[in-house]
């Protein structure tokens, strides 16, 4: 069986249509969700890189991305081959490098059998390499969600009159000297997109700072899925999308200011951080349309992809083949997440009714962070705490999960 991962870091499972956005366009991804099966609740444990699986195969783990993200060198001890496709500083986009020699590199692998193909890419990790034309798309979008039917009437009317005006005053230049021509207006600067966002905390209060990061994020998401439709493309021109199962995921998800911080300042663990994607395109789109509303985790990835080679278990991971089929309901009856960050800590469990994150240190200067409870999956973006209100269920929760934690470790 032949493998290829797509390791999307820093992409948050809700900036994908399969996942509900309606508002950025991924026409690509979308594609590949609707020829494969969809994982709707997967769920960091802790946020960051996921080893070599150690499958006993050819392995290879492409590095799109800049050296400053790379993993800990732990992390590229177990793969048979690491593959730099670093962008160039004269490139148009981070991932040129990777367009270019994605070829070459499927060619190789042509006549293997089995593979492990896996390619990371911080496309989605500022600095942002923004194309200005696709973000004046999502201004422009703006601008037409803005404007209302009276705007519309009243925009005509003034047009209307500005031309009576203009012809007025045009007549009255001619008079006085017809050799006098006007200069053309200037016409108006473009609004650059916010690039290089700092890390730390957001005022979320600012709507107006939100909507100009949201808006240039949805450009770089846009222009992901485009390039990796290149990718796609030509794996399906190398047949490899009947003879390889294709895997989309990512790490951790880029916090936007959701919840007052902007980048892994704080091991604040929200939906934006913890909920990731995860699609798993089967040979010949075999199983294609399924969702699975169970709780999956990145160990299930590793062990899945154990299994798809032939490997056998190991670790701590579920397989996720027979959940896929259709076979077999998920083995995760809830999700925890746990992370340190910067002199911070915190846990999180995650069942079908409920979200409580914990905070188990905070640094010095830091207000506390109390722990709060979330209802779901009515409150998908967790912004109505019920703690105060539930304190019974948080501590059964708590509970729970300080149990699952004694168990795992």
């Amino acid at each position: 069986m032949r493998v290829i991962v797509f390791a999307l870091n820093g992409c948050p499972a809700g900036w994908l249509g399969a996942y509900g956005n309606d508002w950025v366009g991924t026409p690509h991804l979308d594609r590949l969700a609707a020829e494969g099966v969809v994982f709707d609740r997967h769920i960091a444990d802790v946020p960051g890189g996921v080893g070599a699986p150690g499958a006993g195969c050819l392995s290879i783990r492409v590095r799109a991305n800049h050296p400053d993200t790379d993993a800990p060198d732990e992390f590229y001890a177990g793969w048979g081959e690491v593959f730099d496709a670093r962008p160039r500083p004269d490139d148009d986009s981070p991932l040129d490098e990777l367009l270019r020699a994605f070829p070459a590199l499927l060619d190789r692998l042509a006549a293997v059998p089995d593979f492990l193909l896996w390619i990371e890419t911080d496309r989605l990790i500022p600095p942002w390499d923004v194309q200005q034309d696709v973000f004046e798309a999502y201004l422009d979008d703006e601008i037409e969600e803005e404007r209302t039917e009276d705007d519309d009437e009243a925009y005509l009317d003034d047009e209307v009159e500005d031309e009576e005006a203009a012809e007025e005053e045009l007549v009255e230049v001619v008079e006085e000297d017809e050799t006098e021509v006007d200069e053309p207006a200037t016409a108006a600067e473009p609004v650059p997109p916010w690039a290089d966002p700092p890390t730390g905390l957001f005022d979320r209060a600012d709507l107006d700072a939100w909507d100009y990061l949201q808006r240039t994020f949805a450009a770089v998401v846009t222009k992901l899925d485009a390039e990796l439709g290149v990718l796609f493309d030509q794996l399906r021109a190398r047949g490899l999308d009947r003879t390889a199962a294709w895997v989309v995921t990512s790490n951790y998800g880029h916090p936007l200011g959701e919840h007052g911080q902007l980048g892994l300042h704080r091991p604040w663990l929200h939906e934006e951080l913890v909920h990731l994607p995860l699609v798993l395109r089967l040979p010949g789109a075999g199983h294609a349309g399924r969702r699975v509303p169970g709780f999956t985790q990145p160990p299930d990835v590793v062990a899945t992809i154990r299994a798809l080679l032939g490997a056998p278990p190991e670790g701590s991971g579920f397989d996720l083949l027979p959940v896929a089929r259709g076979e077999a309901e998920s083995a995760r009856a809830f999700a925890i997440t746990a992370l340190e960050l910067n002199g911070a800590a915190e846990l999180a469990i995650r069942t079908h009714e409920w979200a409580l994150l914990v905070p188990t240190r905070t640094p010095d200067g830091d207000p506390p962070r109390e722990p709060r409870l979330y209802e779901k999956p009515d409150d998908r973006w967790e912004v109505n705490d019920l703690c105060a209100r539930n304190l019974e269920r948080a501590d059964e929760l708590e509970a729970l999960l300080r149990m699952a934690r004694e168990v795992t470790s």
